[in-house]
């Protein structure tokens, strides 16, 4: 009978994941010729092809099989290597995580922490980044994830951060219309680096505006798009798909945000650890 060693299903899920070759060689400690071999050997042992060959990753029909298989595979091989060694790993996390991205990815990274590192507590404390970088330089947080502008001179381990493109979103196209008076903003109060992109960019076309709604609540937010109050700015993978983005000649590009994670190395703990490898591979599916 064939055996499919797992450390060439990790392999596989970790390159779909993160969307590429190289970074998960970055991630899993191995060179692209490693990774590259690892993949040959295990579409050999299968007998077909799990890539389609491209400029892209997309999966064959195979390895999409494959792929949904392979994370459930991997997930039971984690749960009985724990329980089994008796790695009761436990502690408490505090984390600090932006409105928008409570949603986007945080339950399905928790929910998998959970399954493998039942005893680990994470307290989560969501607010607009600003408050969520205050608080962490004061010591509130073991990890944060923040909304930061796009840096020339980043330095971060790449699994750190993600770089995300910034839309305009809408309900009622007519809102975009100029002649329909000032355009109605919709955002998080001030500090949040959404509004002062959205400012800046209005600004700089001269374009009149003015701020029909704030809210701290992404849902209050989502709700106010919904009701037709105004427009607002999102990280494109946040964008709920009921949602439109916006492509007009009187909107000025908003250009890309950055999404990245802080901690302190020498601090942190066995469990703060553990959940800072689940919060990167959130940050790579999304």
């Amino acid at each position: 009978m064939t055996n499919i060693p797992t450390d060439l299903l990790r392999t596989f899920v970790t390159i779909k994941d993160l969307g590429g070759f190289t970074s998960a060689g970055e991630l899993l400690g191995r060179s692209q010729p490693a990774i590259s071999l690892q993949i040959k050997k295990l579409e050999e042992l299968l007998d077909t092809r799990i890539f389609l060959r491209g400029s892209s990753l997309e999966l064959t029909e195979d390895g999409e099989y494959l792929y949904r298989a392979a994370r459930q595979i991997l997930e039971i091989n984690d749960q009985v290597i724990a329980k089994v060694r008796g790695e009761s790993i436990s502690g408490k996390v505090r984390l600090g995580i932006p409105n928008d991205f409570e949603l986007a990815f945080l339950p399905r990274a928790l929910r998998n922490l959970s399954r493998v590192y039942p005893n680990i507590v994470i307290e989560v404390d969501c607010e607009i980044s600003k408050v969520i970088l205050q608080r962490y330089q004061k010591g509130c947080y073991d990890i944060a994830l923040a909304m930061e502008r796009v840096r020339e001179d980043e330095d971060r381990d790449s699994r750190d951060y993600r770089v995300d493109k910034l839309e305009w979103v809408y309900k009622e196209r007519q809102l975009l219309d100029p002649h329909e008076g000032p355009l109605p903003l919709i955002a998080y109060p001030q500090g949040c680096i959404y509004r002062a992109i959205m400012e800046e960019g209005l600004q700089r076309q001269q374009a009149p505006y003015r701020f029909t709604y704030t809210s701290t609540s992404l849902l209050g937010i989502f709700s106010a798009i919904e009701e037709g109050l105004g427009i607002s700015a999102m990280a494109s993978s946040v964008i709920p798909d009921h949602l439109k983005q916006a492509r007009s000649n009187c909107l000025p590009d908003l250009g890309q945000v950055c999404i990245g994670l802080y901690y302190k190395e020498r601090e942190m703990s066995v469990a703060s650890r553990h959940v800072l490898d689940f919060l990167r591979s959130g940050l790579g599916n999304m």
